[in-house]
């Protein structure tokens, strides 16, 4: 399997999983839990980021994925590439982006549907940037 299909089959598994502030386990996830556990379960050991406010700080979220992930196209994304989306001009919400049949999708901990949820991207626009795991990390 390569390592897209590898991020997408662990991120949709955590599908239904109820949306929790800074839950890290089956019995709730918010958006960087998810990237964590996927992280995780696909062999990484990712250095949490505890701590933060509900409407997290978007400046000490951009730095902490800068030191972990890599920056991916903008446009031309893999497979599991981490999107990173703008609210009110912060970036403050994560994740996975997904190539599908009837356009792209994001997998994500959806505050207001209380869950993670996979749907298509388009109503949330592009993301402001896009990530990945590290190649040869684990």
């Amino acid at each position: 399997m390569d390592r897209g299909a590898e991020i997408l089959t662990a991120a949709r598994g955590w599908i239904g999983t109820p949306w929790r502030h800074q839950g890290r386990s089956a019995r709730g996830l918010d958006c960087v839990g998810l990237v964590v556990m996927v992280a995780r379960q696909i062999g990484l050991t990712p250095v949490d980021l505890p701590g933060y406010a509900r409407r997290q700080d978007g400046a000490r979220l951009l730095s902490h994925l800068h030191k972990q992930l890599d920056v991916s196209s903008l446009h031309n994304w893999n497979n599991g590439g981490i999107a990173i989306f703008r609210e009110s001009q912060f970036p403050i919400h994560l994740g996975f982006l997904a190539r599908d049949k009837d356009g792209p999708t994001v997998i994500h901990a959806h505050a207001g549907r209380r869950r993670v949820v996979e749907e298509l991207l388009a109503p949330y626009g592009a993301p402001f940037l896009v990530f990945s795991f590290p190649e040869g990390a684990s």
